[in-house]
């Protein structure tokens, strides 16, 4: 079995609970708040951009320089990607340009770059490999479950997410963490663990909190 594998199997009943998640049954439906949405893009935006550069620095950490020339390209999509949003839902649905990252959002970015500057390459990986992982499985199971789809003010965002140019990305994401895994000692192996599940745990607070409106209370 390899790590990828194990990883998943720890964090698959909190993916169960992604899930479930109001946000994303909600997203599903099509009868998400208008607000909570425009509030996650917000923060998305923000994410990606901190996301781009957690990659870049991953990227020039790798020796093999195929998985370097991989993580730069995973930076310049990340990147690209919030620069559509930009110019796509914001104008869309009202979205300021200014954005101040929420307690929960903070956190993230802040997690992933220490675990990009300060982490074995490897917990780096693990650390941003939710990022791309279940956002795919999110998006493919909205894409397969929602309901009148055509009329889904959500679905341009869904159709991202369950696309193939992103699921490419995620299966190339997914074979060099389990490149690195094999290398790896067994504690190196139990910190990508680790990483990963906590990431996660991440993933589930960041949706949370768009719904939620999350505020700085001070």
């Amino acid at each position: 079995m390899n790590w990828t594998t194990e990883a998943w199997a720890a964090i698959n009943p909190l993916y169960q609970d992604i899930i479930d998640m109001p946000f994303n049954q909600e997203l599903m439906k099509g009868t998400l708040p208008v607000e909570k949405f425009k509030f996650y893009m917000a923060q998305d935006a923000h994410y990606l951009v901190e996301f781009g550069r957690t990659l870049s620095a991953i990227s020039s950490r790798m020796e093999d320089p195929e998985k370097m020339l991989a993580f730069s390209q995973f930076a310049s999509g990340a990147i690209v990607v919030e620069r559509a949003l930009h110019e796509g839902y914001f104008k869309k649905f009202g979205v300021s340009g200014e954005i101040s990252p929420t307690p929960t959002c903070l956190l993230y970015t802040q997690y992933i770059l220490n675990k990009a500057a300060l982490a074995n390459v490897e917990e780096a990986v693990a650390a941003v490999l939710p990022c791309f992982w279940i956002y795919k499985r999110v998006g493919d199971y909205i894409y397969s479950n929602q309901e009148n789809a055509k009329d889904n003010p959500y679905k341009e965002w869904i159709a991202t997410y369950a696309g193939e140019e992103f699921a490419s990305s995620v299966e190339s994401a997914i074979q060099i963490t389990d490149e690195l895994a094999d290398e790896a000692s067994p504690s190196l192996k139990d910190k990508m663990t680790s990483a990963f599940v906590m990431a996660s745990k991440l993933e589930w607070m960041f949706w949370d909190s768009a719904y939620r409106l999350e505020q700085w209370e001070v």
